[in-house]
């Protein structure tokens, strides 16, 4: 456990995993050949920060905002390390990729609601039916895209990720006959965010009406900050008080869609994950207990 009681959580990312900590966060990836690196960034994340952030439900949006935040940098990084330097997009091919992921996401946000609106349901049953479509879109894609070899990489090093913090946390060592010992599934693991993400719109969603298209769009995107403040608030309290019965009833939803969304690591990716931990341990907690696991790996300038 953290000498200094600090919560460690993460994420999987292209050919590593992402460990991150209220004092910053580690990436180890693994390159195409067999080298590993490691990085670490400074940043206090907006939830650990004074002022409005502190304030409850506020302080979901800031929880949303450090997520899309790190996660970004951390897979742009994993890719560039693990692929190697690539030639620079133009400036035409970044528009056409924005303007693309921007429609589908808009068609994402309007499409359900669109062809709720062509069945003859009361406005609640609406709000309803639209919640739970967007619930099995979500999970049909993500079981879908986990068929393909790429993120059947990624699941295993979400596995891994979640086996190394179980083990940090439990006391036991960070080797890899340690770290086996340990389920890949993680009850603070962000996929409950999904349930919750369901659970929520089914409470929230009968209350907002659809005018047009352009209505809806607005409405459901600022649905995102509403699902995102209430979301956060419930995982806070799991979190707090995971031996309750309604957080384990919370939880299980979450950890039944984890069965998706991890697979079995192999020692290599499990190897991976404890780099980035103990690299993360290094600089959040001062430790240098680490030193010569992290010499197996190279060091990137530390950000």
């Amino acid at each position: 456990m953290s000498k200094d009681n600090i919560a460690y959580g993460g994420q999987a990312v292209i050919g590593g995993v992402l460990i991150q900590s209220p004092k910053g966060w580690s990436l180890a990836v693994r390159d195409q050949k067999n080298q590993i690196h490691n990085y670490f960034e400074k940043r206090t994340p907006l939830t650990q920060r004074e002022g409005i952030w502190k304030i409850p439900f506020i302080r979901g949006v800031g929880a949303l905002v450090d997520s899309l935040y790190v996660g970004y940098k951390g897979i742009s990084l994993s890719d560039t390390l693990y692929y190697g330097e690539q030639e620079e997009e133009t400036f035409f091919t970044k528009i056409t990729n924005t303007l693309l992921i921007v429609s589908i996401l808009s068609l994402l946000i309007v499409g359900p609601r669109i062809l709720i609106d062509l069945l003859d349901l009361t406005q609640t049953m609406k709000g309803f039916t639209e919640g739970i479509l967007r619930g099995v879109i979500v999970i049909t894609y993500i079981y879908l895209v986990g068929k393909t070899k790429d993120a059947q990489e990624l699941f295993e090093y979400h596995g891994a990720e979640h086996m190394t913090i179980a083990s940090f946390e439990a006391e036991h060592s960070l080797e890899i006959d340690d770290v086996k010992k340990f389920p890949k599934e993680h009850i603070r693991c962000g996929t409950s965010f999904i349930f919750l993400i369901v659970f929520v719109s089914l409470l929230t969603l009968p209350f907002i009406p659809t005018l047009n298209v352009f209505f809806t769009l607005i409405t459901r995107l600022l649905h995102v900050f509403v699902v995102a403040m209430i979301s956060y608030e419930i995982l806070k309290f799991n979190f707090k008080n995971s031996d309750s019965l309604i957080s384990k009833i919370f939880a299980t939803p979450g950890i039944w869609t984890q069965k998706i969304t991890t697979k079995i690591p192999s020692d290599e990716q499990i190897q991976v994950a404890i780099i980035s931990m103990a690299n993360c341990i290094k600089y959040s907690e001062d430790n240098a207990q680490f030193d010569e696991l992290l010499s197996t790996s190279k060091e990137l300038k530390n950000g």
